[in-house]
């Protein structure tokens, strides 16, 4: 499949996200809103994906569970993913003194939308750029993890720092997804690093 098609499958989906952050990003102390959006993200982010796989590259639902590797090394990389995750909370309880655990709905949605975005980042680009033998390829699904932080960005004001750490997060869960063949291990990371995150705030 030509490269131009995925290319222009991504600057869809950024203008597309942007847009949508841009013009419709609630607070969670609006819950039915906040919901809404979540809903948005998980219909975007993962269907596109579906669509790309079913009318780009035409193929059926059994084999893009096994390109972003769903039901690959599972055990695996449930065991990987939560031992990087218990070493996240041994960091941040060494870290910290503490945080509080009242972050309510976020406890389930935060983990599904690691999961969409593990799936577009890590299951879709990443594997797509490798295919495509485009150098780099972890390097360059960072850059783009970083870049759809961008409109969340500028509603919050992350600083540089936050746009170097999302970075070097996308890098190392590309990583993890790498070494694991298995999608469940950068998902379970990426939960906990994202969970810690609000419970830290």
């Amino acid at each position: 499949m030509p490269k131009s098609k995925l290319i222009l499958f991504i600057l869809f989906f950024y203008i597309g996200w942007t847009i949508k952050e841009l013009t419709f990003h609630p607070k969670i102390t609006d819950l039915e809103l906040y919901l809404i959006s979540f809903l948005i993200k998980m219909i975007f982010w993962i269907g596109l994906v579906v669509i790309y796989f079913v009318y780009i590259d035409r193929v059926k639902l059994q084999q893009i569970i096994d390109y972003i590797k769903l039901k690959q090394n599972i055990l695996r990389g449930v065991f990987i993913g939560g031992i990087i995750g218990l070493l996240l909370v041994v960091i941040e309880v060494t870290i910290f003194n503490g945080f509080r655990l009242d972050i309510g709905i976020r406890w389930i949605i935060t983990p599904l939308t690691a999961f969409s975005e593990e799936v577009v980042f890590r299951g879709f680009v990443m594997n797509k750029l490798r295919d495509h033998r485009v150098k780099g390829y972890n390097f360059i699904q960072a850059i783009l993890f970083m870049g759809i932080h961008f409109p969340i960005g500028i509603i919050s004001g992350y600083s540089l720092l936050n746009y170097v750490t999302i970075f070097l997060v996308g890098y190392i869960l590309g990583f993890i997804y790498k070494k694991t063949s298995s999608i469940w291990a950068p998902t379970i990371a990426h939960s906990v690093y994202n969970i810690l995150i609000y419970l830290r705030q």
